[in-house]
């Protein structure tokens, strides 16, 4: 069935819910989970209809079009609980997606390997790479017996501001019984003051791999979790495990290993980016070489499995294989818990953890696995292309349906993230048709809107006259919807519902942003109809007072209150309001009240 008028979809939000194979297969920054988008894509469309996303990410929307082949338990879940009776059965999906990660993601994905044939050689590939490299993350227990690594807490290293002793930011911060950090320190000279207040150490080292000299800060291991055949233990570095490291970045690399600089931009830092140049300095030798060991066997296997098995790498790559992984503090735990890089920056804190590679990409077998047997053999088409949107090769009025969900402003700079898993594949994002607002690019706003109407554009000569139109987009600022909302009018689209799309999880920068903002704006958008549209008399601030009233739609917890700008903006959208209010203002006004 298709939605006429706001309809179930846009009426009330649509949770993101996370299915375990195709969420975690690859981190890679999402918005919403396949399953969702693929209730929305058999709701509008029919089975063999033609769906389009032209900003396509990690083309969630294609997986989505073929999901409606063989719908999941949580999708048919979802159609019921909202009165949906979607018929299900294959549609075929276009996706544009300028990263050449997105698009491998996007290939693998919708044209998914047998999973047994994948397994055998993703096994393999492991088995062989820990051949070729035995002793690489070789490490004693406490008791001297022989271990492996599973990973390695590192530390930078800080020097006294008054008498210039050096010591580990770690000792200098990590207390246990409890675990906590502490915001004071004593020296051995007896200064007394903040841990921060204790500047890094910098050395000047040669790096064997360019022979460049460089400035960085030092780091040390810090702390080792092993296993053995006891068992799993932990300990204090030793002398030992930094000769480790020092072998392991001495040795020559495969041959054709990406030795090459990054392209840094809005996330570079000056601070923790310090002698960071290049793709390898974001890791430990040792986790480099492993990851280059991997890449260069990958040959060995058969032709047709060797883009899913890329990706099987590059899915445990920029998360968990460089520097920017991390541990956190949590209540009542014993030790630290380790995760993964944090989504949407390229932060590298004064405690980064070395994972053992091997074991972690051995783990994300099953993973892919389990995808590969969600996706493979479905007779949906689905066309990937890695290029710009805004010269689509599609004839006029053939797309059935869009869904698609642009780059927010200047929210994240995929570009600069992606290039830590394309410097491997050997190609990387064209920044100069990236939609973004970017002070690195040398884009503002009025770029940002023009690269959208230019996309848009095509959108709309695209889609059939009765088609329907998905857009996600946040923002907090007025400036960056006005761009939005001016693409659209140029494109000669408009947006006739909006709903809000409430997320399990926000991103790093969303919860650390100045202002609270959570919940995707959903939009329904269709070709503008020729007659001359009424004049709007409302303003930002008579629906501000609509929102914001007590007894208004939302209850007034606090992850629903960050919602209201959200529901302000979707109903400026709706009604052709101007957009004039940052989320700030609104926020201001409810404080007035």
């Amino acid at each position: 069935m298709s939605i006429d008028g706001p309809g179930e979809l846009y009426s009330s939000p649509l949770p993101a819910g996370r299915t375990g194979a195709l969420y975690n297969a690859f981190s890679y920054p999402t918005k919403i989970s396949a399953e969702s988008v693929a209730l929305f894509i058999a709701s509008h469309t029919e089975p063999g209809d033609h769906v389009l996303d032209v900003f396509g990410g990690s083309g969630t929307t294609a997986i989505a079009a073929l999901l409606c082949e063989r719908p999941t338990r949580r999708m048919v879940e979802l159609a019921a609980e909202r009165g949906i009776q979607p018929r299900w059965g294959a549609r075929n999906a276009t996706v544009y997606e300028l990263s050449e990660i997105g698009t491998l993601l996007s290939r693998v994905m919708t044209h998914a390997p047998e999973p047994k044939a994948f397994v055998a050689a993703a096994r393999r590939l492991v088995d062989a790479a820990s051949k070729l490299e035995p002793t690489l993350y070789g490490a004693k227990g406490p008791d001297g017996q022989a271990g492996v690594v599973r990973q390695i807490i590192w530390s930078d290293v800080v020097k006294c501001p008054s008498c210039g002793t050096e010591t580990t930011y770690a000792d200098t911060r990590v207390r246990y019984a409890p675990l906590r950090f502490d915001d004071r320190f004593t020296c051995s000279c007896g200064h007394t003051g903040s841990p921060d207040d204790w500047k890094r150490v910098i050395e000047e080292v040669v790096d064997p791999w360019t022979g460049e000299v460089r400035a960085r800060r030092r780091r040390v291991p810090w702390k080792v979790y092993g296993k053995s055949a006891g068992g799993n233990w932990s300990r204090a570095a030793t002398d030992e495990d930094t000769r480790v490291e020092t072998e392991a970045l001495a040795r020559d690399l495969p041959v054709g290993t990406p030795l090459v600089a990054l392209r840094w931009g809005d996330l570079h830092r000056t601070g923790y980016h310090q002698g960071i140049s290049h793709l390898h300095h974001l890791y430990t030798a040792r986790n480099f070489r492993a990851l280059a060991t991997l890449w260069q066997l990958i040959e060995d296997e058969p032709e047709e499995l060797r883009e899913a098995l890329r990706l099987l790498i590059l899915s445990y790559n920029a998360s968990h294989s460089t520097l920017m992984t991390r541990v956190v503090l949590k209540k009542n735990s014993k030790d630290f818990v380790v995760t993964g890089a944090q989504s949407g920056v390229m932060y590298v804190s004064g405690l980064p953890v070395e994972k053992n590679v091997f074991i972690g990409v051995q783990r994300k077998i099953k993973t892919f696995a389990a995808a590969f047997e969600l996706l493979h053999g479905l007779t949906g088409e689905a066309t990937v292309v890695t290029g710009s949107s805004a010269d689509l090769h599609l004839p006029d009025g053939s797309i059935d349906y869009v869904f698609t969900d642009p780059p927010f402003g200047g929210y994240i700079p995929y570009s600069e993230i992606n290039q830590i898993n394309e410097l491997w594949l050997g190609q990387t994002t064209r920044t100069e048709d990236e939609a973004i607002i970017s002070p690195a690019q040398g884009k503002g706003v009025g770029e940002y809107q023009a690269l959208l109407t230019a996309v848009f554009s095509e959108v709309a000569r695209a889609m059939k006259p009765s088609a329907d139109a998905t857009i996600v987009f946040h923002s907090s600022h007025a400036s960056v919807w006005r761009a939005l909302t001016a693409s659209l009018a140029d494109a000669g689209l408009v947006v006739t519902a909006a709903s809000i799309l409430d997320k399990t999880q926000a991103s790093f920068k969303q919860v650390n942003g100045h202002i609270a903002v959570s919940g995707d704006p959903l939009l329904r958008v269709k070709k503008r109809a020729l007659e001359t549209p009424a004049p709007v008399s409302a303003t930002m601030r008579d629906l501000a007072s609509t929102v914001l009233r007590p007894s208004g739609l939302l209850p007034t917890t606090a992850r629903q209150e960050q919602h209201r700008y959200s529901e302000l903006v979707g109903a400026a959208l709706v009604g052709g309001v101007p957009i004039t209010m940052d989320a700030r203002a609104l926020y201001r006004m409810r404080g007035d009240d």
